[in-house]
C-alpha cells in the first residue's frame, strides 16, 4: 500500500517550500543548517528548542552558538515566518526581549 499526502499536506509542503525559497538569503545569513529547511516540523523544532531535539543532527547545531550578527538574522527570519501567516507560538529559542517583542506583535 502506498502512502499519499492529503491535499492539505501537499498545499502545506508547497507553501513551506515557497517560504524557504523567498527567505533563502535569511536562512543563509543566520547560518542555519539545511535541516532547518526540510519541513515546518524541523523549523518548529529548532525555533522551539534552539536545536533539533526530534531530528538527527550530526552537526549538533544550536541557536545559542550563533554570533550576534547571525542571531539577529535568525530573529529576523523567525519574525518573517510569523509575518507569512504561520500560527504564532512562543519562539523559546529566542532571548526574552525578542520573545516579548514578537509576542506583542503576533499573539492574540
Amino acid at each position: 500500500m502506498s502512502s499519499r499526502r492529503s491535499p492539505a499536506q501537499t498545499k502545506a509542503a508547497r507553501e513551506w517550500a515557497a517560504f524557504v525559497a523567498a527567505n533563502r538569503q535569511r536562512f543563509e545569513a543566520a547560518g542555519l543548517p539545511g535541516l532547518a529547511t526540510l519541513s515546518v516540523a524541523h523549523w518548529d523544532d529548532l525555533v522551539t528548542h534552539g536545536s533539533f531535539n526530534y531530528y538527527d543532527d550530526p552537526t549538533r547545531f544550536t541557536i545559542s552558538g550563533l554570533i550576534p550578527e547571525k542571531y539577529a538574522a535568525f530573529v529576523d527570519l523567525v519574525e518573517s515566518y510569523f509575518v507569512a501567516g504561520y500560527e504564532y507560538y512562543t519562539p523559546a529559542s529566542l532571548k526574552g526581549d525578542d520573545q516579548k517583542r514578537l509576542a506583542s506583535r503576533f499573539s492574540r
